[in-house]
């Protein structure tokens, strides 16, 4: 009955670090869009998730709003949507320059941004983001990698 019973905790342990693992990564990965992708699957973004869309600040198109909210225009070349960034832009904003904005699709030409990220090839060449530093994902990897350590030490100590 002992042996069912470390069959069970192992199986849910194993549930639970894939379980978070999974969360770990869904939450920290957004999908990376062209403002052309906005707007051509517009309806599938408008569902309140957060989106990344890569873009040019279109010339004479930043203003300030009467809520003192920052707006400009965004575009690949092609096509352009409007974005709202609550607070103030980078310092090393320009009009022309590729940024990175993340937000909201609030309607089929308009994103409100809560971050804003201003491309600067040289300052990030070679720099490679990863998962692994995620608390929440390490910690997943660890109890799995322990449950499954556990679980193939205690079929081979059975079998002898």
């Amino acid at each position: 009955m002992r042996i069912k019973y470390t069959y069970i905790i192992v199986g849910l342990l194993i549930v639970v670090s894939i379980v978070l693992a999974y969360d770990a990564f869904t939450s920290y990965v957004t999908p990376y869009l062209s403002v052309s992708e906005v707007i051509q699957n517009n309806a599938t973004y408008v569902t309140g998730g957060k989106v990344q869309v890569l873009g040019s600040v279109a010339s004479n198109s930043s203003d300030w709003t009467e809520d003192g909210s920052f707006l400009f225009n965004l575009t690949d070349g092609q096509q352009a949507i409007t974005v709202t960034y609550e607070g103030s832009p980078p310092q090393n904003f320009k009009e022309g320059q590729q940024v990175v904005v993340i937000g909201e699709i609030v309607s089929r030409n308009h994103l409100s941004a809560s971050e804003m990220l201003v491309k600067c090839p040289s300052k990030y060449e070679g720099e490679e983001s990863s998962l692994l530093s995620n608390p929440v994902f390490l910690i997943a990897g660890i109890i799995g990698s322990a449950a499954l350590i556990y679980y193939v030490v205690f079929m081979v100590l059975r079998k002898s």
